[in-house]
């Protein structure tokens, strides 16, 4: 899941000047200046700059540094010299988040790193990741429960966002602690993730937001004035996954979503074993459910049930349901089964078109199809005396030769009046 940390300042004194967190964030393009003065052509040196990265807010990109250490250090009206200017929100993505961005912008199923992008990949890379920095700037905002002062989206706070591409492993990593990396090496795969510096004041820098406030959604008064204030963490990371699915149309496994993850780390152990239930079922793939399905048939076989209904009993001792399918004309052609533990359900053709249960117990089926055709079906005979005389010789019964010769006698007296 994206994992969104509001409060982090990357180390920095958040009560002064951005400058120092902002100078840091430039750290790539040092990196590339130093490729671009070793390249020995005018094409590598231009796709070496198109790879710099600027700030971005809400509606602007490629920001400089410059103009985002003035914007952020100048919205600080009423602050004191204590008080917080601005926080580093950092939104980090999962490898296959990262993967399915990557597809998107490339229709390419395996992309390792951003180096085997050309810049058109890049570029459609970095605008994807940066549609959704400003998506989740947006529930940011919102999350401050201040629609009514104003704070409506991203562009009613004064905040710039950085995409970088790479990370370096720590001291503090656990592959440098058991000796398998080392300290200040790049990591592997696509590693892109999204830094934010936003102002502690809004744009009108009438109103205070804080991040990192323990209240969550608390009801203040003052005067006759009722408001919310408070950021529930929790729900802004929620809040994030969800426009990242809808925005990407990602099918999020139960493995992936944080409200699961939070449940295995913190919570009771009913509600663990469900979530590892859920995730159980989820792992299971369709043709290891079908090998499953046709074991069981074939054991079911070898006790040789005598009819179709001692076979279905078997198969429920398997947690299989075996279930008749029925045509719109009422017959039943086939059969299909229903895996109880993974609510997966198959046509037996599905299976194996050898199954052919139909005629493994064709007796069931015979009496089943007689019993279906001689059943009289008294539907329009107003209208069709020909379906309804039929429908007369195929009853069980014999009318009365008594009954029958006076209907015959009526029938002349009322030609004679006629």
């Amino acid at each position: 899941m994206p994992i969104s940390k509001p409060h982090s300042t990357l180390g920095a004194d958040n009560k002064g000047s951005c400058s120092n967190l902002a100078i840091y964030l430039e750290k790539e393009n040092e990196e590339l200046d130093k490729l671009i003065k070793k390249a020995s052509s005018m094409s590598e040196i231009s796709q070496l700059e198109n790879r710099k990265q600027g700030f971005f807010t809400a509606l602007e990109i490629n920001i400089s540094t410059i103009d985002v250490i003035n914007s952020i250090d100048n919205n600080k009206r009423k602050l004191g010299a204590n008080d917080a200017k601005y926080f580093a929100p950092t939104i980090s993505f999962s490898e296959n988040e990262l993967s399915h961005i990557a597809f998107l912008a490339t229709g390419k199923k395996e992309v390792t790193s951003v180096l085997e992008l050309n810049s058109s990949e890049l570029e459609q890379f970095n605008k994807l990741v940066r549609e959704y920095g400003r998506k989740a700037m947006d529930n940011y905002a919102l999350n401050f429960n201040r629609q009514d002062k104003g704070i409506k989206s991203g562009a009613d706070l004064v905040y710039f966002g950085k995409i970088e591409h790479f990370r370096k492993f720590k001291g503090t990593d656990k592959e440098v602690l058991d000796g398998t990396e080392i300290s200040g090496e790049y990591k592997k795969g696509l590693q892109s993730h999204i830094h934010i510096i936003v102002s502690r004041k809004d744009k009108t820098q009438l109103l205070k937001l804080s991040p990192t406030c323990n209240e969550k959604q608390t009801n203040r008064k003052i005067g006759n004035n009722e408001y919310q204030v408070g950021f529930d963490r929790v729900k802004w990371i929620n809040s994030n996954e969800k426009i990242f699915d809808e925005h990407f149309n990602y099918k999020r496994k139960e493995l992936e979503k944080f409200e699961n993850q939070n449940i295995l780390k913190n919570g009771s152990p009913q509600d663990k074993h469900e979530v590892n239930k859920k995730i159980e079922v989820e792992s299971i793939n369709r043709d290891d459910v079908k090998k499953q399905i046709k074991n069981a048939h074939f054991n079911v076989l070898m006790t040789k049930p005598k009819n179709l209904k001692e076979y279905q009993q078997r198969m429920a001792k398997f947690a299989i349901q075996v279930l008749q399918t029925i045509n719109k004309d009422g017959f039943m052609p086939g059969n299909h089964f229903f895996h109880e533990q993974s609510g997966i359900e198959f046509k037996g053709i599905e299976v194996d078109q050898n199954l052919k249960l139909n005629e493994l117990f064709l007796a069931d089926s015979k009496t089943t199809r007689q019993v279906q055709q001689t059943e009289p079906s008294l539907e329009d005979w107003k209208i069709n005396t020909g379906k309804l005389t039929s429908i007369l010789t195929s009853l069980p019964y014999e009318i009365d030769q008594e009954v029958d010769d006076e209907l015959l006698k009526r029938k002349r007296k009322r030609a004679i009046r006629r």
